[in-house]
């Protein structure tokens, strides 16, 4: 069984979770509250030498970080991962939440929706607003001719994207400049398997 460690409000922890549930791959969960300092303990440090969440234990008993090398592990061989040049532009799509996305809009959702401390960021703030409505006006620009970022469907590639994607109204991006992102929002939500970030009840998948 894979074994999932996260984080319960962890966006990255999120996109490997639904895509093993729409996988229908059995796995546990072992959730950390982060500031207790568990994920830096020598036998976790072990496996992640990042000593971050998420980290995917495999069936195998190898471990892998970085949740976008979990969802290309796991989507390869499935039509979650096309095959050509298509997998090329889904990588370059997950490259993209990696290096223009995901640190602007995290960042501004903890402090501004989280930590609701946004004035220990006052400098940095205004800088993530910026980077992060230039990554969301890309996305929406792509999105004007298309529902799905790659190959006319849904892949990994709009997984990779979607958690921070969904949440940055919580740090205060002005998400209706974007409409093409919010339908495309909707459209990942509609997918089959798909699992909120916070479930009412445990994943049909998840064990308990």
């Amino acid at each position: 069984m894979y074994v999932l460690h996260d984080s319960k409000l962890s966006g990255n922890a999120w996109k490997v979770r639904i895509l093993l549930s729409q996988l229908g791959l059995p796995f546990r969960r072992v959730t950390y509250v982060l500031p207790e300092g568990k994920t830096r303990l020598p036998e976790y440090l072990a496996k992640n030498p990042v000593g971050k969440v998420p980290m995917l234990e495999l069936p195998s008993g190898e471990a892998l970080f970085e949740s976008n090398a979990m969802l290309y592990h796991l989507a390869d061989g499935t039509p979650y991962l096309p095959d050509g040049l298509d997998r090329a532009r889904v990588l370059q799509w997950m490259l993209f939440d990696q290096s223009e996305a995901l640190k602007a809009l995290a960042g501004a959702r903890f402090w501004i929706g989280i930590a609701k401390q946004p004035e220990k960021k006052e400098r940095e703030i205004p800088e993530w607003h910026a980077a992060g409505h230039k990554a969301l006006g890309i996305l929406d620009g792509h999105l004007a001719a298309r529902d799905f970022l790659v190959a006319n469907r849904y892949t990994i590639a709009d997984l990779a994207n979607f958690p921070y994607v969904s949440m940055a109204h919580q740090g205060d991006f002005e998400m209706s400049r974007f409409p093409n992102v919010l339908a495309w929002i909707e459209r990942v939500k509609a997918q089959p398997g798909f699992v909120p970030l916070v479930p009412d009840e445990p994943s049909k998948t998840e064990a308990a």
